[in-house]
C-alpha cells in the first residue's frame, strides 16, 4: 500500500500565512506558549499562572485543579476556588491550624508569625491542614516540606541554604544545590585553574570534516568534580578525593597541561614513598621517571623461564590490578586476566602476553556505545608481585 507524506512547514496552514512563535519569552505577561500551535494562549487571569517554564498554566494559591471538567479543547484543567488555602501541586483544599496566625483573603494563603509553612506529617504525607514550622539547622522550606540542604556545611534560613564562614558555594545552580569548599583554597584553584580550561577536554588526533586535527569538549563530569575533588585533596579531606583527582587526570589521558594533571603533579610532587618521587602515601602516583629504582632492589627471589618448568622458575608475569570507582572508592585487589582487553576472545589468546618474553598485538573493532552505557568506570593500577616484593609498574 502506497503512502503519502505531506509535509506541514511552520508558517503556512492550508494556504494562510501566519507568523509562528517560537519563544515563550515573546508572550504578553499572562500568556503560556502553545508549542503545538506556536502561538500564545491567556491563561485565566482570576484563578491561574502562567507556569515558571511559559508553556502551560497552573492554580493560583487558594485554587485547586478541576479535573472533573472536560474539555476537547482546553490543555489545562480549569481552577477552583477553596473556602481556605490550596496545596502546593493544587490539588486539595486545605485549612490553617492553630500554629498559623490564620488565613490571608488577599494572598489566599495561611500565614505565620515565624518560621515557614508546611502541609505533610514526618512520614510525607499530605495533611488536611497547613501548620507553621522552623525547619531544624541544615533544612529549609520548600514546597510545604522541610528538606535538608545539599552539604552538611551549608546552613538555612527559611527558604535558601548558604555555606558556613570561610566556605563557598561551587557546582550548584541555586543556593540550595552544590558543595562548600575552603574559600582560601578554592579561590587558589580557581586562580591557578580557571573554568575556562579546567573543564575542557581537547582531542590532538581526531580529524574533523573540515580537515583539521584539533577537537575539544566542554565536561561535564571535570565540571561537576574537579575544583572539588582538587580542594578537598588538598585540604587532606580523605585520600579518596585525591584518588579521584588522579582519575580525572588518567581521564585526560596524562596530558601535564590538562588542569587535573597540573594539579596533581602539584600537589604530589614533593612527596616520595619507596623511593619514588611523586609517590603519596595511600594515593599511589601516575607518572614513572625514577629509572634507576630496580638496580637498588635487593631480596628479589623470583626466576623466569622462556618456558613453562617446574618451581622456582615462572614463565608467566604474576599481575595485581588495584581496582578503584572513579569517586575513589578502592574496591579491593585482582588478579590480572582479561580486565584490560576490550576485544574479547579466547582466554589463553588474550592472556598470552602475560608470558615472559611474549609481545602481543591485538585489534578490533568497538561499538562506543558499549562502553557509554555501561555502568561506572573501573581504574586500575597495576603492579608486578615478585617473591618478597611489590613492584608497581
Amino acid at each position: 500500500m502506497p503512502w503519502l507524506l505531506l509535509l506541514l512547514l511552520p508558517g503556512t496552514v492550508l494556504g494562510t500565512t501566519f507568523t509562528p512563535v517560537t519563544s515563550s519569552s515573546s508572550c504578553t505577561s499572562g500568556s503560556y506558549l502553545d508549542t503545538a500551535t506556536f502561538s500564545c494562549v491567556a491563561c485565566d487571569a482570576t484563578t491561574q499562572d502562567v507556569t515558571p517554564d511559559g508553556y502551560g498554566c497552573q492554580c493560583k494559591a487558594g485554587y485547586i485543579r478541576d479535573f472533573n471538567t472536560t474539555s476537547t479543547t482546553a490543555p489545562n484543567p480549569p481552577c477552583i476556588a477553596c473556602t481556605y488555602a490550596s496545596d502546593s501541586l493544587r490539588l486539595f483544599c486545605m485549612t490553617c491550624d492553630s500554629t498559623t496566625t490564620g488565613f490571608d483573603t488577599s494572598t489566599r494563603e495561611c500565614t505565620c508569625a515565624t518560621g515557614g509553612l508546611v502541609e505533610t506529617d514526618q512520614a510525607g504525607v499530605t495533611r488536611t491542614y497547613k501548620s507553621c514550622v522552623t525547619c531544624t539547622a541544615g533544612s529549609y522550606l520548600s514546597g510545604g516540606v522541610c528538606l535538608p540542604c545539599n552539604d552538611p556545611l551549608m546552613q538555612a534560613s527559611t527558604s535558601t541554604c548558604a555555606c558556613n564562614s570561610s566556605y563557598t558555594q561551587v557546582n550548584g545552580a541555586t543556593y540550595n544545590d552544590g558543595v562548600c569548599l575552603h574559600t582560601a583554597t578554592t579561590t587558589d584553584m580557581q586562580t591557578n585553574y580557571p573554568a575556562s580550561t579546567a573543564y575542557t577536554v581537547t582531542y590532538p588526533n581526531v580529524v574533523s570534516a573540515a580537515g583539521t586535527t584539533t577537537s575539544s569538549v566542554t565536561s561535564a563530569v571535570l565540571e561537576r568534580w574537579f575544583y572539588e575533588a582538587a580542594v578537598k585533596c588538598t585540604r587532606e579531606a580523605g585520600v579518596q578525593w585525591c584518588q579521584m583527582l588522579a582519575n580525572m587526570c588518567v581521564l585526560q589521558m596524562y596530558l601535564e597541561s590538562s588542569a587535573a594533571c597540573a594539579a596533581w603533579i602539584s600537589l604530589t610532587a614533593a612527596l616520595t614513598t619507596n623511593g619514588f618521587t611523586g609517590w603519596g602515601t595511600g594515593i599511589g602516583f601516575l607518572y614513572f621517571a625514577n629509572t634507576g629504582f630496580l638496580d637498588d632492589i635487593d631480596g628479589i627471589t623470583t626466576s623466569y623461564s622462556f618456558e613453562r618448568t617446574d618451581v622456582p622458575y615462572t614463565d608467566t608475569l604474576d599481575m595485581r590490578l588495584a581496582s578503584y570507582a572513579f569517586n575513589g572508592t578502592f574496591l579491593g585487589w585482582h588478579n590480572l586476566t582479561t580486565q584490560l582487553n576490550l576485544c574479547g576472545g579466547e582466554y589463553d589468546r588474550v592472556t598470552k602476553w602475560t608470558g615472559y618474553g611474549h609481545w602481543q598485538l591485538i585489534e578490533c573493532d568497538l561499538d562506543i556505545n558499549r562502553f557509554v552505557r555501561a555502568n561506572d568506570t573501573v581504574f586500575y593500577d597495576p603492579y608486578s608481585a615478585l617473591i618478597l616484593s611489590l613492584i608497581h609498574i
